[in-house]
């Protein structure tokens, strides 16, 4: 019995040891994954010192009423509902665009009363040159008349009397003109009131619209239709985001480095992949007295929008610790999160012969992003094989095979 027992155990053995053969037979048939390679490069690269930038707009003002009254009018826009809504924070307007507007029943009636009194003093203007043309009329007869009793007197023709007489006429001809004339100015002192009165009702009348003064996006609304406003109060925050400034501060040690108008790059981390250019627009002429640094605002264009004001940038300056030094330069598509750090990072390396390749994890330290590839401080060494396409599908030890897409 206990030798039957023993012959098929062995023969159960046998047949166990036989499908697991096979099985592994299947697993070493497992075809190779295709992948794309490209080989690790060392490249001299200017590493200098990495600056912060703050992203600020290049004009901000807070948009007021200069009278006071109630909202009647919030400029409207198209929501995504399909229905019309005020302007909110994010909105972008065009330079000219009304914002907002108070009621101007009042402002219009000063309007029309302050047209009423110019209209009163440019008809008593007319009505006075007309008796100053007559004034002036009676003028000439009296001094004619004068001229004609003077050669009468010398010849004895007309008695003193007469003569007094066209010289007191004369007198009071000229005192009559001089006396329209002097009224004259006086009305049209108050013709000129009058049309100043006009002009600064007017103005009222039109400040109770609120212009755009540039074109930008709204930060801040801080009305509402029946909002009463008083004169100067905030009744918008408009910044200019189609041309933007980064801020950031630099020593003295560096500031030889820096000019007007120098070339700057700058990344950011929430838009992987895009470098922005600038330019130098101004430096301080003097260090801030807290942080002894000097402050420099670089000028960049965003006419995608893409940078958002408060945004953080890095930028690169040679200054005297800026060092040459050769590192490896990978894609930045062939790098993919570690398995074993959270906040590390890897790539697949592809080593063996060719036919029997495989792949294998390796970390590495990131270093900086040039354009759409990224320095590798260290894990790689040059002519090393690293997966680009195919990183995310292949595991650690899988048979790859290196094809040209």
């Amino acid at each position: 019995m206990s030798k039957r027992i023993a012959l098929f155990v062995a023969g159960l053995i046998s047949i166990l040891g036989s499908g697991s053969c096979q099985k592994a037979g299947a697993d070493n048939e497992k075809k190779p994954l295709p992948v794309n390679v490209q080989a690790v490069e060392l490249q001299t690269l200017a590493q200098g010192i990495r600056y912060t930038a703050s992203i600020v707009p290049a004009a901000q003002v807070e948009s007021s009423f200069r009278v006071a009254g109630y909202v009647t009018r919030l400029h409207s826009l198209v929501g995504v509902d399909g229905r019309p809504r005020s302007l909110e924070p994010g909105d972008f307007i065009a330079k000219g665009t009304e914002l907002g507007q108070l009621r101007s029943d009042e402002y219009a009636v000063k309007v029309t009363q302050a047209e009423s009194q110019l209209a009163e003093a440019r008809s008593a203007v007319a009505a006075t040159e007309a008796q100053l043309r007559e004034a002036r009329a009676a003028l000439t007869r009296a001094q004619e008349e004068l001229v004609r009793a003077t050669n009468l007197f010398e010849t004895q023709s007309i008695t003193k009397r007469d003569y007094e007489a066209a010289q007191t006429q004369q007198e009071v001809s000229e005192a009559r003109v001089q006396a329209i004339e002097s009224q004259i100015q006086a009305i049209q002192a108050k013709s000129g009131g009058a049309q100043a009165l006009v002009k600064e009702a007017e103005l009222a009348r039109d400040d109770t619209s609120l212009i755009a003064p540039f074109s930008g996006t709204v930060i801040k609304r801080l009305v509402e239709v029946g909002t009463f406003v008083a004169p100067g109060r905030p009744a918008f925050v408009l910044a200019d985001t189609g041309s933007l400034r980064a801020m950031f501060g630099i020593p003295d040690v560096d500031l030889p480095m820096v000019r007007l108008g120098t070339s700057v790059s700058l990344t950011a981390d929430a838009l992987p992949g895009k470098t922005f250019q600038g330019r130098v627009l101004s430096i301080a002429p003097a260090a801030d007295p807290r942080t002894r640094v000097f402050d420099v605002e670089v000028a960049l264009r965003n006419p995608a929008n893409l940078l958002r004001i408060g945004m953080i940038c890095s930028l690169e300056v040679a200054g005297k610790e800026a060092t040459q030094t050769r590192l490896p330069l990978v894609p930045i598509n062939s790098v993919i999160r570690s398995k074993l750090a959270p906040n590390g990072y890897a790539v697949y390396v592809v080593e063996g012969p060719t036919g029997r390749q495989i792949c294998r994890l390796r970390e590495i330290a990131l270093g900086e992003t040039y354009g759409n590839r990224v320095a590798v401080a260290r894990g790689l060494s040059a002519g090393e094989n690293v997966v680009t396409a195919g990183a995310t599908v292949v595991q650690d030890g899988d048979r790859v095979q290196v094809v040209t897409w």
